[in-house]
């Protein structure tokens, strides 16, 4: 017999949101069709000792835990999920959703070339793990572990089975239709209407050998002096977007989906945006493949494009090798920028909100296991129910009294 829709206890909680950012978890909360916690009332508490902070409440049919982490990094990840494994019990899936850097192309994709390409917005699920700044720090180089007994595991049979289903074509289509109408729930919400595709003109991928600097300024001698990936930048430069260091568009990489669009209006940046707005014609692709993390934000092209060449991983975060060890894990992270010293703000709302809108897609189709019901919490509902009847027979008992003009 399946679960109760709602839960009488923690320990029936099967499925767990882990998000680090609150740009992350705005776009969950926003996404949870029911909210059991909140405003004063705390219906289920947590194990004593346990510093999480958490939400209850109803995704599609499955009852779900919305876990807040206080910061980012590993370490943080793992205390979060120690305590959380406390307080509830039954938890048999995790969600790490939020958002990640990119790596440009999928080459673990060898159906379609274009499909290869990832651009800002689309999604990662994650089908293994690479944690890549796990190892041993030369004169050199980093060398990463690979011992076999202190390496990450690859996912259970349940999530490797099911991760298969949904790379099918049936599931994968159904999953991409269903993003833009959850897509369109967060717009709905109150503090969410701005949110939108930022456009195809605002999504640059440059030259992996081209660097982010001071290009324009004369006045910044570190800039001037700095040649290839071995020379520094000044710290003003990191902390600058493109348009005010001004890096050459001229200098970007050609993608062909982003082509598409562009030809599709004739190259008028006015109207793309009016197009992408009205139409969708921007649609978010779900790639599948391991992804890698670690406590350094990946902000190097050299090193991104290295580790993914060795480790065919398509995405960088900084979260889940704190938590896969402690619970059966799926990333899902929209993709903000492409891993490179390029990267800013500007699509981070964006690909929060595909990866919370994928997240939902993807647990309409997850199934949990039946199992009995407990025995103590069908005593609650009959105990329930003989009030409830108790209560009618009462009334009743009343209401013919007042027409017969007899006390009860």
């Amino acid at each position: 017999m399946a679960i109760l829709r709602r839960p009488y206890y923690r320990d029936d909680f099967e499925i767990a949101i882990i998000c680090a950012l609150k740009v992350e978890f705005d776009a969950v909360e926003a996404l949870l069709d029911e909210v059991w916690e909140g405003n004063g009332s705390h219906a289920y508490g947590k194990a004593p000792g346990d510093p999480n902070a958490y939400t209850t409440g109803l995704i599609g049919k499955h009852p779900v835990v919305l876990t807040y982490m206080p910061g980012v990094g590993k370490t943080i990840a793992g205390n979060v999920a120690a305590s959380l494994r406390s307080s509830f019990l039954g938890i048999k899936l995790c969600l790490v959703v939020g958002i990640c850097g990119g790596v440009p192309e999928n080459k673990s994709d060898e159906d379609d070339e274009e499909d290869d390409e990832i651009l800002l917005g689309d999604i990662i699920i994650s089908t293994g793990i690479v944690e890549y700044d796990f190892g041993h720090q030369y004169s050199d180089q980093v060398v990463r572990n690979d011992n076999h007994k202190e390496i990450l595991s690859r996912p259970n049979h349940e999530i490797r089975a099911f991760l298969a289903k949904m790379g099918g074509y049936r599931c994968r289509t159904r999953l991409i239709e269903n993003i833009p109408l959850y897509l369109a729930d967060i717009s709905a919400k109150e503090g969410f209407g701005t949110l939108r595709y930022p456009g195809a003109d605002q999504d640059k991928l440059f030259e992996p050998t081209y660097i982010h600097k001071h290009h324009t300024s004369k006045s910044q001698p570190v800039c001037v002096d700095c040649k290839d990936r071995y020379d520094a930048t000044c710290d003003t430069a990191l902390g600058l977007s493109c348009t005010e260091n001004g890096c050459d568009d001229s200098k970007q990489v050609t993608r062909k989906r982003l082509e598409k669009i562009k030809h599709a209006v004739g190259g008028s940046g006015a109207s793309l945006r009016a197009l992408e707005g009205e139409m969708g014609i921007q649609s978010p692709q779900i790639h599948f493949g391991a992804v890698a993390s670690g406590d350094l934000s990946m902000m190097s092209a050299y090193h991104r494009d290295k580790i993914a060449a060795q480790d065919n991983v398509i995405a960088f975060e900084m979260t889940a090798a704190g938590i896969w060890d402690a619970f059966p894990t799926v990333i899902i992270k929209g993709v903000c920028n492409y891993s490179d010293s390029h990267k800013n703000g500007v699509w981070e709302r964006y690909a929060a909100a595909t990866a919370a809108a994928c997240m939902k897609g993807f647990l309409r189709e997850w199934i949990t296991a039946d199992k009995p019901v407990r025995r103590d919490a069908v005593e609650v509902s009959n105990d329930y129910l003989h009030f409830m009847n108790l209560w009618s027979s009462t009334l009743a008992m009343i209401t013919q009294a007042r027409f017969s003009g007899k006390r009860p």
